[in-house]
């Protein structure tokens, strides 16, 4: 099973609700660029090749269930 931080979860729930990266970043209080890197470094441990297949790993995630690149 994958290991998300706090942190990642909370970008993560943003980009799945429709937030933007700007959105995102100032919702957090980090810069653009970092939100950047943390969403980049989130679809790599999920295995998402896309923005689309997060809102699915998403619901793996809250549900507990592991996570494959799908």
């Amino acid at each position: 099973m994958v290991e998300l931080t706090e942190r990642e979860h909370q970008l993560l729930r943003l980009l799945v609700e429709g937030a933007s990266n700007r959105v995102a970043a100032n919702e957090m209080g980090i810069a653009l660029r970092t939100m950047e890197l943390h969403r980049q470094k989130v679809m790599q441990k999920l295995g998402a090749k896309s923005a689309a297949q997060l809102g699915y790993l998403y619901a793996m995630v809250e549900k507990g269930e592991p996570c494959a690149t799908v």
